[in-house]
């Protein structure tokens, strides 16, 4: 009995410390391919719950979609920007058949150039105020206002709020390396490039009449080599005919053979 005890427990503990292994994340990569795509809160298509644009050209990671909308998450835990979730419309991005190579997203850090820079519940002069950055401090660049592109989306601290783009310094934002499919040239040849004649297979009239100018007199050649040739003529020897003698001869007029 205590040795089925024992067993028991052994069981139990290994079932309790075998590592699980790790789960499998889902979800793809989505790109920004249009302007005017909006970063949603909620996913509601109400002017409270748009936050702001995404940049064109770069990618988000959708974790799982509802109706027309898909969950993504922007950003890493580091260099200062918080990872945050929220929501896009399906329709607006396109879904990628490989992962997309860094960066992923634009990480801009910026400066407070004025006196101090305001945050504000929503991109107007009327809002709220969150917090205030000082001169020469920095926060971090979420994206545009999608109503007001003269107000950015920005984290301070620990604070979020919109803040004018007069008050921090310039933002640059480069595209993607990867280029859009709508931006990909098709190559055209060179104009400076002097067009190559066609090759052609066959040969040209100086090259026929070359061969011909070699061939034909070998050919005659071969043909008298080969030729029988023609034994020269020899007369038939014919004896001289005997003169006869008449009446009038004499045996000594005779011709002798």
């Amino acid at each position: 009995m205590k040795k089925v005890v024992k067993v028991f427990c052994l069981l139990i503990i290994a079932i309790l410390f075998v590592p699980k292994p790790a789960a499998a994340q889902t979800g793809g990569w989505y790109r920004i391919e249009t302007d005017n795509v909006v970063f949603f809160k909620q996913p509601i298509d109400t002017d409270s719950q748009k936050l702001f644009l995404l940049e064109k050209t770069y990618y988000v990671f959708a974790y799982s979609s509802a109706n027309e909308f898909l969950t993504v998450q922007l950003f890493d835990n580091s260099n200062g920007f918080t990872k945050i979730s929220g929501y896009v419309k399906a329709a607006d991005v396109v879904k990628c058949d490989q992962p997309p190579v860094a960066p992923y997203y634009p990480t801009e850090i910026l400066n407070v150039n004025q006196s101090n820079a305001v945050l504000k519940t929503s991109p107007d002069m009327s809002a709220a105020d969150i917090s205030a950055a000082l001169s020469g401090q920095e926060v971090c660049f979420y994206g545009k206002a999608w109503q007001n592109s003269d107000w950015y989306y920005v984290k301070y601290r620990t604070d979020f709020g919109y803040v004018q783009k007069r008050q921090l310094s310039d933002l640059v934002i480069t595209p993607h390396p990867t280029p859009l499919p709508s931006e990909t040239v098709p190559e055209t040849p060179d104009e400076n490039q002097t067009e190559k004649p066609a090759e052609t297979n066959g040969s040209s009239p100086v090259e026929i009449a070359m061969i011909l100018l070699i061939c034909i007199p070998a050919v005659v050649i071969v043909i008298l080599l080969f030729m029988p040739q023609k034994k020269p003529h020899q007369k038939k020897f014919q004896p001289p005919r005997p003169k006869y003698m008449s009446e009038g001869d004499t045996f000594d007029d005779l011709d002798l053979l």
